[in-house]
């Protein structure tokens, strides 16, 4: 699909602050907002615009932390595995990948208990051949457009 000003525009704002009235960007751009919220919706139709989301702060929600768990499965099962790890509360995102490991989770974890309880959850899985995890020990920023939920 090729983007336009209009659209170059529309997805720049809304990767910095998706909650921008159409109203504003038209005026940048002195154009109607009928304008923008066609094109808006096209760039949704199109399947370049997939959602928009509120990006939280863990700490402040009671998260200690965010885990990174990678895993090696068994062959000809990670689109299986994928849709269940995705599934457990607390993971954020989950992607298969080529490699090493089959798949990547990020979660957030309260606790270490909870940490531990979430990673024996993932080891007692079939089809899953090793769980590896790592914590992150400090998040400066988590911007929209680095991490979509």
């Amino acid at each position: 699909m090729d983007l336009d000003k209009i659209d170059r525009t529309i997805i720049t704002t809304f990767v910095s602050d998706a909650r921008t009235s159409f109203r504003k960007i038209a005026r940048e751009l002195d154009v109607s907002p009928d304008t923008i919220s066609n094109h808006f919706e096209k760039l949704k139709k199109e399947g370049v615009i997939i959602g928009s989301t509120v990006v939280l702060n863990p700490k402040k929600i009671g998260y200690m932390a965010i885990v990174r768990f990678k895993f090696k499965v068994k062959p000809t099962f990670s689109s299986e595995i994928l849709s269940t790890i995705i599934k457990i509360p607390s993971n954020i995102v989950a992607i298969k990948l080529m490699g090493e490991f089959d798949i990547i989770a990020l979660g957030v974890v309260k606790d270490f208990n909870h940490l531990f309880t979430l990673r024996n959850k993932f080891v007692k899985m079939p089809n899953i051949e090793k769980v590896e995890s790592s914590v992150w020990v400090k998040t400066i920023s988590l911007k929209p457009e680095y991490f979509i939920i």
